[in-house]
């Protein structure tokens, strides 16, 4: 891949929003949170990083009363169809970051995740709605670790929230963004550099692969991170 001169558009798609149980870590942030994905406007073709939440499964619906934006809809500010897609770029597995992936079952459209993450989709039944989560095996794109997938954009394993959970580089003439989507939960928890228990459960491996993965990102030293449930966070003082 030869780079590219001119960085990429990143779009913020207004997905979903969600209303957590009451015996959710988070809940006591808020109990109705936004669902972002991310459209990479690439020269290659859009590339999206998460689909949001999908549509009919009875107990996320009733646990969390999702009020969800067709991905067909949600492209639309940002001049992109669904035929446009190329690469469907999974965050992590969870209901609300693949939800809308079979929107592109069945096309040219590949789906990239950590292998990590789908050994723990597939060894537990309840980790998310499979039939969201698993793209059919002829598009599927398993990465194991960072990996180039496209000019100027590459993944950077961060787990913490999730085994598997990844993020996405995207740079070009001496610039760098980063969709972080939920290393964090709030960007108050990049800022200063912590696993909160809102984002990553209580156990010593997975709270120390969290904090280290925010050092990752903090040591690319990107103009802005893009966050899956906040508002990006801007760390160049003159942006």
């Amino acid at each position: 891949m030869a780079g590219l001169r001119i960085l990429p558009e990143i779009v913020p798609l207004s997905l979903a929003t969600v209303q957590l149980p009451a015996s959710h870590p988070a809940a006591s942030l808020g109990r109705t949170v936004p669902v972002y994905g991310f459209c990479i406007r690439h020269p290659d073709g859009a590339i999206l990083v998460d689909t949001g939440v999908g549509m009919g499964n009875a107990f996320i619906d009733e646990a969390y009363a999702p009020e969800t934006e067709a991905l067909e809809i949600a492209l639309r500010p940002a001049g992109v169809a669904l035929d446009d897609v190329v690469m469907v770029i999974n965050s992590h597995l969870h209901f609300d970051h693949c939800g809308q992936n079979p929107t592109f079952f069945g096309s040219e459209t590949s789906f990239v995740a950590q292998a990590a993450e789908l050994r723990t989709v597939r060894a537990d039944p309840l980790y998310t709605d499979h039939a969201w989560a698993i793209a059919p095996t002829s598009q599927q794109r398993v990465v194991d670790g960072d990996e180039l997938v496209a000019d100027g954009v590459r993944l950077l394993a961060t787990p913490g929230h999730t085994a598997g959970h990844q993020s996405v580089v995207v740079e070009a003439d001496g610039r760098r963004l980063v969709i972080g989507a939920q290393v964090v939960w709030h960007a108050a928890e990049y800022s200063q550099g912590v696993a909160a228990p809102a984002n990553v459960d209580p156990v010593p491996e997975l709270q120390a692969a969290a904090v280290a993965s925010i050092e990752r990102i903090k040591a690319l030293k990107p103009e802005v991170v893009y966050f899956s449930h906040c508002d990006a966070l801007s760390l160049n003082p003159e942006s």
